[in-house]
């Protein structure tokens, strides 16, 4: 996977990377948002759901939460 770094003024970067989104470091994080109801039925929402799991977990805060993965584990917050 090959990326192209972009950085701001202010220090902040974006990397642009092409490949298996699933297949970054355990030491990146990835974040997705969803919908209050988790049901995560289409696009890479399907994805992180078969990846990571924890649906039910989360419909049990009824919070309408955000899934956060951390170090390759689910964080619930």
């Amino acid at each position: 996977m090959a990326g192209s770094p972009n950085e701001d003024p202010e220090g902040s970067r974006i990397t642009y990377v092409k490949g298996d989104l699933f297949a970054c470091p355990k030491t990146d994080s990835l974040a997705h948002c969803i919908s209050e109801d988790c049901r995560m039925g289409a696009g890479i929402a399907v994805l992180f759901k078969k990846k990571f799991g924890g649906v039910q977990e989360l419909l049990n805060q009824r919070l309408g939460v955000v899934l956060i993965v951390c170090n390759g584990k689910m964080c619930l917050q």
